[in-house]
This record gives structure tokens, sequence and C-alpha cells, in this order.
């Protein structure tokens, strides 16, 4: 029987809200509300964990470039709104989180992206939980965007007649990254069993749990469930 573990950190891929529409006979805006909500309800259940951070995968660079021009107006609407309740209600800084968004933010609309900046600073000094947001995120994205910063600075360097680059190793590369932790969990809803290019670095020796409900109807007992398929699990990094 293996040894039960401490969980410090979740990543979820919130996937489902589309066909939650379709299922609930619900337009698009009312299902992504829902998945909103339950952004905000799955960090409250965290509460009493001992989980520090949890990061979720909002909007991949596939939905971006892929979906209807309306459907994504209707979800960067939701999103800055979302924003500027946060910060203006004090709901983060109140209860000790921090925020952090990452992912490729310059194709973001420019006014969403000034309102993340807003709360990232306001919830810069919290330290109880870290909520992080992927945004416009693909993984493949980012491993190429840290070799070209580190080909960049390589190149500017033998410009200004400095010492190469030391050679890379695994910690140094990370700092690279948008985001250097990895995940003790990844959760999955919509009943798909697949990452789909989310922290393809990151989650080396992640436990991953697929759930079979569609986002906005996962629920603390789920999330639960989840908790306990990793505790139960055993970690054996290759050995």
């Amino acid at each position: 029987m293996p040894s039960k573990r401490f969980l410090k950190s979740i990543a979820v891929i919130p996937d489902g809200n589309r066909r939650y529409a379709k299922k609930y006979e619900l337009s698009i805006e009312e299902a992504y509300k829902s998945g909103f909500q339950n952004i905000r309800d799955f960090t409250n259940w965290l509460e009493g964990t001992k989980t520090r951070e949890v990061t979720f995968w909002a909007m991949s660079l596939d939905n971006f470039t892929k979906r209807s021009k309306t459907e994504l107006d209707i979800l960067f609407t939701l999103m800055q709104s979302h924003v500027e309740e946060a910060f203006s209600s004090r709901e983060w800084v109140d209860k000790n989180t921090r925020v952090k968004f990452f992912g490729k933010r310059e194709m973001l609309p420019s006014k969403l992206v000034e309102k993340m900046a807003v709360l990232e600073e306001k919830t810069r000094d919290c330290d109880s939980l870290t909520v992080n947001i992927a945004l416009a995120y693909s993984g493949k994205e980012e491993i190429l965007q840290a070799v070209n910063k580190i080909a960049r600075e390589a190149q500017q360097a033998q410009k200004s007649g400095l010492h190469a680059l030391d050679a890379l190793d695994e910690i140094k590369f990370i700092k690279y990254l948008y985001y250097p932790n990895s995940p003790d969990l990844i959760i999955r809803t919509g009943g798909v069993q697949r990452l789909s290019g989310f922290l393809p670095w990151q989650s080396e020796y992640s436990e991953i749990y697929f759930s079979p409900k569609l986002w906005p109807e996962l629920s603390r007992l789920d999330l639960t469930q989840a908790i306990e398929f990793y505790k139960e699990t055993e970690a054996r990094y290759g050995k």
C-alpha cells in the first residue's frame, strides 16, 4: 500500500463548457458564466487543505485561433468583468490569494491585459494560495519562446563581447518558461483523456486524474475524490 502524500499543487484543464451549454440548452454565455463561477468555487474548496497553488488553463492558443469571434468576444468580456470584480471587491486580497497570469499576452485585448496587470499587482504580496491562469497558452509555444529567448540572449552576449552563456541544464531552462513549477496533480474534466499540450515540460511526473464531469458540473466531492486518488497513488519517479 503506497503511503499517502500531501498535495501542494494542482493544475486544471476545465473542459466541457460548450458541451454543458448543449446538454442543458443554455447559451454559450450562460455556460461560460457557470464555468467561471466554478473556478472561484474550486479555489474556495481548497481552503483548509495543504494545497498552496492551483493553475487553470482558461484558454489555449488553439481556442484563441479557432473559436469564432462571437465566442471570443463573450469570453474576453466575461474575463474582464471577473478580473475587475476581483480587484474592486478585494476578494483575493482578503483571502490572501495571489493571482498570476501566463501565456501569450500580446494576443489578448489590451484592456484585458491592463486589468490583469492591476490584479497581479494588487495581490503580489499575498501568500496563502497562488492562483495561476493560463491564457492564449500552448505548451509547444511556451517551450519555443523559451528557446528563442535563450537564443536572443546568446546573440546579444556575443554582440557585446561577453562570454557565451553557460551550458543549459534543466534548472536553468525552467527559468525561461512561463510557468516554472511542476503540479503534483493535473485534473481534466469533460471525459477527455489527454493533456492536449498543457504543461508538457512541467508535467513529467504529475499524476493525472480524468473526470467524466463537464467543468461546470464539477463538485467539491469530485475534487475530494481527485485528491484521494493522488494520495493513494505511489510516486516512483522513474524507479
